[in-house]
């Protein structure tokens, strides 16, 4: 017996640019901290500009449709693939903002998940200096040990994360480890501040 149908995009051209626009940045995003630290000025400008590009052809898919390109507009993965172009938008920190709110209405109406919108929201509060609240973002210091970035109320995080659909965060962090290992990807910037990766989305 077959599982249930996805839904088909309502726009399959804008799926296509989403997925087209992950893929290329992957191998960005996925760099080794240790070889992201000993990128030249030049390399570093390239990978700044490729995740600037990305930021922009979201920001124009998210103005054709007035809204977040949601399940029923792109379908699934392509949701979830503008969800982590929008995580590493750490460049534009208001345009983050923004699309943090029409990710929050796209959940209220069931066309994106509570853990997706858990995990740009805790990237906007660690851009801006606060406490996340969900735990899923972390920096690896230069010994390669990952790192959470500050957590309000740490003694509530399984709560929190078990109202957004995330899994405990002892079991998240040992699968961070494990795909990760011990030279992992930092997210964007090289500087020598802790730079926050996101975890993928839960399984």
């Amino acid at each position: 017996m077959t599982g249930p149908r996805q839904p088909v995009p309502g726009y399959p051209a804008l799926a296509e640019d989403l997925l087209g626009r992950q893929q290329r940045a992957r191998e960005h995003w996925r760099t080794p901290g240790a070889e992201r630290l000993a990128m030249t000025p030049d390399a570093l400008a390239a990978l700044d500009q490729a995740q600037q590009e990305c930021t922009a052809g979201l920001k124009r898919i998210v103005e054709r449709l007035g809204q977040w390109p949601g399940r029923s507009t792109v379908g699934p993965e392509a949701c979830q693939a503008a969800v982590n172009i929008a995580v590493h938008s750490d460049h534009n920190p208001a345009l983050q903002r923004t699309l943090l709110s029409l990710l929050r209405k796209a959940v209220d109406v069931g066309d994106a998940t509570s853990a997706q919108l858990a995990h740009l929201h805790d990237r906007c509060l660690v851009n801006a200096g606060q406490a996340q609240v969900y735990g899923t973002q972390h920096w690896f210091r230069l010994d390669g040990r990952l790192e959470p970035h500050p957590i309000s109320g740490p003694a509530q995080l399984d709560t929190r994360r078990a109202s957004a659909g995330l899994p405990p965060y002892d079991d998240q962090s040992r699968g961070l480890r494990e795909r990760h290992g011990p030279h992992a990807s930092i997210s964007v910037s090289a500087a020598a501040e802790p730079a926050p990766l996101p975890e993928r989305h839960a399984a």
